[in-house]
């Protein structure tokens, strides 16, 4: 297998003169381009709206792309190599797939105002750890143990598709009741956590005075909540007013207003543009990776989709593959390492 160094990388790039352009229609305005951030997503979308969030605090312009709550979605498909869980952000060519990885990307991009806030270092995806796994699975059962009726054959084939198990309305229905107890108890934990704060005369937020990643991770499962069962919330809140008035000046942060562009125009951005240039290196790999090494990388838990590359770029924290087809031509697509599996192929 032919190992790739770091400068053959660069130069097997797209020309960095194509980025922003389009061949096929030249000179037509777009309200977004290579530069611009594109949040493909869906309204309902917890996960997005940790995102969304994020995008509110550090005001940030961006694009949106509505994708289908259910799969297909053949415009998103040739950018992520088949990566289905959302949502996903596209910046040109490189394309970031895990809200962990994308609030990495957007902090480390868009450094000011700041998320990675004294105390929240490392903090925060300990944190995320517990909202997407236990807590996550809780508003769930509580959610669609209550709208479970209503629920769509597609939607939940789809689901059970995505989790490779049973999407069990009637099982949700049954232990429903003990999941709003265990939902109520995690709810509490951030009541805890902000009555803490307020003693120590340490801030309104979870971590000191202003809003970061931790409140970030915490917000979304309230908000799901909130959006699905609002008298519930509401029930909870009477015996938690400090996570209450939290929560709404989490809610009430104002943003701008996002553009929404189509599946097939963030495609062709993806197609006219270049990744990033980034470094073809691997340090301190288990596994002992390297540069130009054909690998596959897949979420550990859920939607075990393995998205195959040739692998650019490795670290503790991200791993980046480069893919190339007919539709995308050549992208870089990012990945976390926590909560992702990398192997041979």
């Amino acid at each position: 297998m032919r190992l790739v160094r770091p400068i053959e990388a660069f130069q097997r790039l797209k020309s960095p003169a194509r980025i922003g352009t389009n061949k096929k229609k030249a000179g037509r305005n777009r309200m977004a381009d290579a530069r611009s951030i594109i949040l493909h997503e869906y309204p309902t979308s917890p996960y997005a709206e940790k995102i969304r969030l994020a995008l509110r605090l550090k005001n940030l312009a961006y694009s949106r792309v509505e994708i289908p709550v259910i799969m297909p979605r053949p415009d998103l498909m040739p950018l992520t190599g088949g990566y289905r869980r959302t949502p996903v952000l596209q910046i040109g060519a490189d394309i970031f797939c895990d809200t962990a990885i994308i609030l990495r990307e957007l902090e480390a991009r868009f450094p000011m105002p700041a998320l990675k806030l004294p105390g929240h270092e490392g903090l925060a995806q300990m944190v995320a750890g517990w909202t997407d796994g236990r807590w996550f699975q809780s508003s769930v059962a509580v959610i669609f143990g209550e709208r479970g009726d209503s629920v769509p054959d597609a939607f939940r084939k789809d689901r059970e598709a995505l989790s490779g198990r049973p999407f069990d309305t009637n099982a949700m229905k049954a232990v429903a009741p003990m999941m709003r107890d265990q939902w109520r108890a995690r709810l509490m934990l951030l009541e805890e956590r902000l009555q803490g704060g307020k003693g120590a005369g340490s801030g309104i937020y979870l971590v000191g005075m202003k809003p970061g990643l931790v409140d970030i991770h915490a917000y979304m499962n309230v908000w799901f909540m909130y959006e699905n069962l609002p008298d519930f919330v509401e029930k909870c809140f009477e015996t938690a007013d400090l996570t209450k008035a939290w929560f709404e000046r989490l809610k009430e942060f104002e943003g701008q207003t996002p553009d929404t562009i189509s599946s097939a125009e963030a495609l062709e951005i993806g197609l006219n543009a270049a990744p990033r240039l980034v470094a073809a290196t691997t340090r301190n790999e288990p596994q002992q990776f390297a540069p130009g090494e054909n690998v596959a990388v897949a979420p550990d838990d859920y939607g075990q989709v393995w998205v195959k590359g040739e692998l650019v770029h490795a670290d503790s924290q991200r791993v980046i593959l480069q893919r190339t087809s007919p539709e995308a031509e050549t992208v870089h697509v990012h990945f976390p390492r926590a909560g992702f599996l990398v192997r041979r192929v």
